[in-house]
C-alpha cells in the first residue's frame, strides 16, 4: 500500500488549485478530516470519493490517471530489492578495517534520528569496491528491506560520472515506483526516494562516486538505512555536513597480499617459494589490483616458477607494462590514468614534477621546489592530489607516493619532457 504517494499526490494538486483543505472539504463534499487523513498517508479514498476530490479540483486527464493509479495501489506487495554484486569468492584479509566498518555502523554508537553514512576512500585499485559488497553481504541480515547497488561511474575510463537523476530513476523502480510516477527532475526524485526509504531499512552502497555532490542525493531517508559509499576522493563534505565516518583504507599488509595471492594461485605453489611469493606481491607494492592481475597471469600460466615470474616483473620496464589486462577496468595504469584526468592542467604539471622526487615521502616545501611554485599554490595542488586519490599523508604530515603512482608519474613526466623537447 502505497497511502503516502497518493496523500503526496493530493497535497500538491490542491495547492496548484490554490484550495485550502477547508475548500476542498466544501467543493468535493468530503469531509475535512478525511482528506486531512488522505494527505497525510493514513488512508486511501474509495472510488466514488477519488472521482469527488479529481472533480472539485478539476484535474486534466494526465492528472486524475496519476491519481487514480497511486489510489488502487491497494494490493502492491512490498519490493524488497537484492543489487548487491556477488562477494568474491577470494576475498582475504581486511580484519581490522571489516572491525572498523563493523563499529562505524553499530546502531548503538550512530548518531540517532540520521542515516548512517560510511564512506571507504583510498586510491585507485585498493579494493574499496571488494571491501564495501564484502561487508555489505556480511551484514545484509541486519537490513531486512533488501540492498540497493549503483555504480556511479566517478572515475570511469570510458563514461561520463553517472548522473544522479538516472540512479535515482533506477532505485525508485527498484523499489516498486512506476515509471510513469517517477519526477524528471533530480530534486523530486531524490525527494521521493527519502520518501520512499523513510520507513525501511536499507543498505545503499554508492560505488565508485566522484565527489560528495553525487553522493548526496541518494542517500536514503531513515535512520534505520545505511549507505556506504566508496571513492578516491576523500569526500570531505559529506563527512562535514552529513556527518559521514570516512574509513581511510591503505593497502594490504605484507601477510595479507601473501594470503591474498595463494587464494588466487593456490597455497601449495606460494608454500613451494615462499620468498618469491612475498617479493612478488613487493613488486605489486601491497596493492590488491596489482596482486590481483599478477594472481590472473600466473593462474594463466599454473606451471611458471614464481621465481621467474618475479624475475619477469623486475625486468619489465616501465613497470606497469608487467601489470596490464585485455580489460582497463583491472589494468593498474588505466586505474591511475582515470584519477589523473580528474586534474585541472596546473595540478598534473605538479605531479609531473612531484613524482621526480627520490624519497617515498615529501614535505610541502620539497615538493614546491620541485615544481618551482609558491608554497601556497603547492598546498592547493597537494590537497586536490590527495582528493583524487594520488597521494596520501603520514603521520607526520608528509606526503607519500605509492611505489606504483610514482612509476605512473615517471612515464607523464617522460612523456611530457619527449613533448618539450619536440616543440623546441
Amino acid at each position: 500500500m502505497d497511502n503516502k504517494m497518493f496523500g503526496r499526490l493530493l497535497r500538491e494538486a490542491r495547492q496548484r488549485s490554490l484550495m485550502t483543505m477547508e475548500g476542498l472539504a466544501e467543493a468535493s463534499g468530503v469531509s475535512g478530516r478525511a482528506i486531512s487523513d488522505m494527505e497525510r498517508g493514513q488512508s486511501l479514498p474509495r472510488p466514488s470519493t477519488l472521482s469527488e476530490l479529481m472533480d472539485a479540483l478539476g484535474l486534466d486527464d494526465d492528472e486524475r490517471r496519476r491519481l487514480a493509479r497511486a489510489a488502487a495501489r491497494r494490493t502492491a506487495r512490498t519490493v524488497v530489492p537484492r543489487q548487491l554484486p556477488p562477494d568474491l569468492m577470494v576475498f582475504r584479509g581486511r580484519t581490522a578495517d571489516l572491525a572498523e566498518i563493523d563499529r562505524l555502523t553499530d546502531p548503538a554508537t550512530a548518531p540517532g534520528g540520521h542515516t548512517g553514512i560510511t564512506a571507504i576512500a583510498g586510491m585507485a585499485g585498493i579494493g574499496k569496491t571488494t571491501l564495501a559488497v564484502h561487508w555489505a553481504h556480511h551484514a545484509a541480515e541486519r537490513f531486512p528491506d533488501g540492498q540497493l547497488y549503483v555504480d556511479c561511474r566517478g572515475f570511469d575510463a570510458t563514461e561520463n560520472p553517472l548522473d544522479p537523476g538516472e540512479a535515482l530513476g533506477g532505485f525508485l523502480r527498484a523499489l516498486g515506483v512506476p515509471s510513469a510516477d517517477i519526477p524528471s527532475c533530480t530534486e523530486q526524485r531524490s525527494a521521493l526516494f527519502r520518501d520512499r526509504t523513510a520507513s525501511r531499512q536499507l543498505i545503499v552502497v554508492l560505488d565508485n562516486v566522484r565527489d560528495s555532490a553525487q553522493a548526496r542525493p541518494l542517500l536514503p531517508g531513515s535512520a534505520g538505512s545505511l549507505a556506504v559509499i566508496t571513492s578516491r576522493n576523500q569526500l570531505s563534505g559529506l563527512a562535514a555536513v552529513e556527518g559521514a565516518s570516512v574509513l581511510h583504507l591503505d593497502v594490504w599488509t605484507p601477510d595479507e597480499a601473501c594470503t591474498a595471492l595463494a587464494a588466487r594461485i593456490g597455497e601449495p605453489r606460494c608454500r613451494a617459494e615462499p620468498e618469491a611469493a612475498a617479493e612478488l606481491v613487493e613488486l605489486c607494492g601491497l596493492l590488491p589490483l596489482a596482486v590481483a592481475v599478477v594472481g590472473a597471469q600466473l593462474g594463466a600460466a599454473p606451471r611458471l616458477p614464481l621465481r621467474l615470474a618475479v624475475a619477469e616483473l623486475r625486468a619489465t620496464r616501465p613497470r606497469l607494462d608487467g601489470l596490464t589486462t585485455d580489460d582497463r577496468r583491472v589494468d593498474v595504469r588505466a586505474a591511475f590514468s582515470c584519477s589523473y584526468r580528474t586534474l585541472d592542467d596546473a595540478t598534473a604539471r605538479f605531479f609531473r614534477h612531484l613524482v621526480l622526487h627520490p624519497g617515498p615521502t615529501v614535505s610541502t616545501e620539497a615538493a614546491a621546489a620541485l615544481a618551482a611554485v609558491e608554497m601556497r599554490e603547492a598546498r592547493r595542488h597537494l590537497r586536490e592530489l590527495t582528493a583524487a586519490g594520488l597521494i596520501s599523508r603520514d603521520a607526520d604530515g608528509r606526503h607519500v607516493l605509492h611505489d606504483l603512482v610514482r612509476a605512473y608519474g615517471s612515464e607523464l613526466a617522460e612523456l611530457a619532457g619527449q613533448a618539450d623537447d619536440a616543440d623546441e
